[in-house]
């Protein structure tokens, strides 16, 4: 092992002697890069060999490289560049051969040493070494693509190309990605045709004959495509690509009949065809074709390709009746009415038409319900407006009944109208409705007693105590805030008491009492110690910070004498896995009292 490594250092020895000659490395930096080097080649000398050893040397040499030209650059350095740098250069290369020698099933080497040759120049061996790689990784349909992209790019070798995806594709008959390789480089092949021969004039009909050669080939790649993968969203991705290259109408309508007939089902193919007459993209159908409806032609005006698109979405939601397909639809007119500089009253009447419709099929989400209500609010001029609003609100929350935003956006335009008989009638309703995601509401009904029915609020909060747990447990801190603040601490204290040990339990209160305890001008100890310790008698057992809080408070507030007691009693009760932290925790605390912010 040793003479392998000495001899293969021995063999960089010239060009390093050649650095420091030249003062691109001093002597120490000479003596650095050796012990490198003799330490990754007895690495690469071990009986079993590691694939990180490889790219850690590798990468080493690359590294050394990008100095040695940084050096070069700064001291204006060009003498035995052809010696030192391509020294380096092979080194490097001959480390990835024996990587891709010894870890052949690994595609990593290949990659990046086709990389590596890439950036040093070094084309022919990158070609070489693609074949080398699908001799071995053919089964990945990754590699054909990597194959054809570099042959296409970087050496514009169209037929290799094509023949690296052909290739590919008899051996993937259901990969994507080579279908679309070979499919974007026929349509590119037939542009640079049309462009060479521009200035040929063109004549009204198109017959077979006068499609572009590209175009007649990715004709042939769909079709074998459209065979072989039944992936709705894929076709579509072909389609959408005939929309960036010329003379593709015939192809475009040969994809477009196979979709209408094969994936009339799918919402994604209606969404396509919709779009593409909002574009004056315009399409003739077969009379067996399902596209139940006539799609435009030759009408670009703005008006007509909204009102074909809309058309082929009617058609859409009558087929389907989806939600999915109400959606889409919706959303298309979301975005026409985004621009309301042109035919505004057009734009919105379709949209508020679609709602309609959409809500009366029981197929309107949440978040386009809200969305209606917000348009018809913004819109709203007087009395009948105001009917509108609130009578969408009311198909809004019949519909989907759960629905906390809905609910709220209801109940807070009743309070904003003034209608308090409504208000309360229609929180009922939410609260039986909605259970414990009901606390919103309860908390817009707070505000708007504490603002117009202050002596009503503590029978809300007795209210919400007798409520759904979630609620109850979420509102017992702001009860006991609200007392405080109106009625002073010793109703709070005897409120506390009572809502204490009342299920569920709530470590929010507990805080919260603890909280309003400290904030007052004289702390009475006894009461202020009350909430720690009913917080570590309901949560002590999985909660370290229940137990910390309380020392906390006796080491400043307290009495610390009871610091040790405390201490015992977390151990003991604490579950085992938490035991640890807390003895931790405790520990800095008793280490640095000082730093200790109550």
């Amino acid at each position: 092992m040793a003479e392998r490594v000495q001899k293969r250092c021995e063999n960089s020895v010239q060009h390093l002697e050649l650095m420091e000659k030249i003062k691109l490395f001093d002597a120490r930096e000479i003596r650095g890069i050796i012990k490198k080097r003799k330490d990754y080649e007895y690495k690469l000398s071990r009986t079993i060999k590691s694939k990180e050893d490889y790219l850690r040397y590798i990468q080493y040499e690359m590294d050394l490289l990008k100095l040695l030209r940084q050096r070069r650059t700064k001291f204006a350095i060009t003498q035995k560049k052809r010696d030192i740098d391509y020294g380096i250069v092979n080194r490097v290369m001959n480390l990835y051969r024996e990587a891709l020698e010894r870890f052949k099933d690994d595609l990593r080497f290949y990659v990046a040493y086709m990389k590596f040759c890439k950036q040093v120049g070094y084309n022919d061996v990158v070609s070489r070494t693609l074949t080398d790689m699908l001799q071995i990784h053919g089964d990945k349909p990754k590699c054909h693509h990597i194959a054809g992209k570099w042959e296409l790019e970087e050496r514009k070798n169209v037929n290799n190309a094509r023949t690296y995806f052909i290739n590919g594709i008899n051996h993937h008959q259901n990969s994507q990605l080579l279908y679309t390789d070979a499919f974007q480089l026929e349509l590119d092949q037939a542009d640079e045709a049309s462009e060479k021969s521009e200035g040929t004039p063109e004549t009204p009909s198109e017959t077979s004959e006068e499609i572009p050669l590209g175009v007649k080939r990715a004709l042939i790649i769909y079709k074998m495509a459209f065979k072989k993968v039944k992936d709705v969203t894929f076709i579509i991705s072909l389609l959408n690509l005939c929309k960036l290259h010329k003379n593709t109408k015939s192809l475009e309508n040969e994809i477009i009949s196979d979709l209408t007939r094969e994936y009339s089902n799918k919402p994604q193919m209606w969404e396509t065809m919709a779009r593409r007459e909002l574009e004056g993209l315009s399409y003739e159908p077969n009379q067996d074709e399902p596209m139940e409806v006539e799609c435009a032609q030759d009408q670009n005006s703005l008006r007509d390709r909204i009102a074909n698109c809309n058309e082929v979405y009617q058609a859409a939601v009558k087929k389907l009746k989806s939600e999915t397909m109400w959606s889409l639809y919706i959303d298309c007119l979301l975005e026409i009415n985004q621009d309301l500089l042109h035919l505004p009253n057009f734009k919105r009447k379709l949209l508020k038409n679609a709602l309609i419709q959409a809500h009366q099929a029981k197929k309107l989400e949440e978040k386009y319900y809200l969305y209606w209500i917000e348009m018809l609010t913004a819109d709203k001029k007087n009395d009948s407006s105001e009917e509108k609003v609130y009578q969408v609100m009311c198909y809004g929350t019949d519909a989907i009944p759960t629905s906390v935003n809905l609910w709220t956006a209801k109940i807070k335009y009743l309070i904003n109208s003034g209608k308090d008989s409504l208000v309360t009638e229609e929180f009922a309703k939410a609260s039986k409705l909605l259970g414990g995601k009901a606390l919103p509401l309860w908390r817009m009904k707070l505000l708007y007693f504490q603002a117009k029915y202050p002596e009503k609020v503590h029978e809300i909060f007795l209210e919400a105590m007798k409520s759904d747990p979630e609620i109850s447990k979420a509102m017992k801190p702001a009860f006991i805030e609200w007392l405080v603040l109106t009625k002073g601490i010793e109703a709070a204290r005897q409120k506390y008491n009572e809502l204490a040990i009342q299920p569920p339990t709530c470590l929010e209160l507990h805080k919260k009492m603890a909280e309003l305890e400290m904030i007052q001008p004289k702390i009475h100890k006894q009461s202020a110690r009350k909430p720690y310790e009913l917080a570590t008698l309901h949560y002590g057992k999985s909660n370290t910070q229940v137990w910390i809080d309380f020392i906390l408070f006796e080491m400043k507030h307290g009495e610390p004498m009871r610091v040790t007691d405390i201490h015992r009693r977390a151990v003991k009760t604490l579950q085992p896995t938490l035991t640890d932290a807390f003895i931790t925790e405790y520990s800095l605390i008793k280490a640095n009292p000082d730093t200790v912010v109550l």
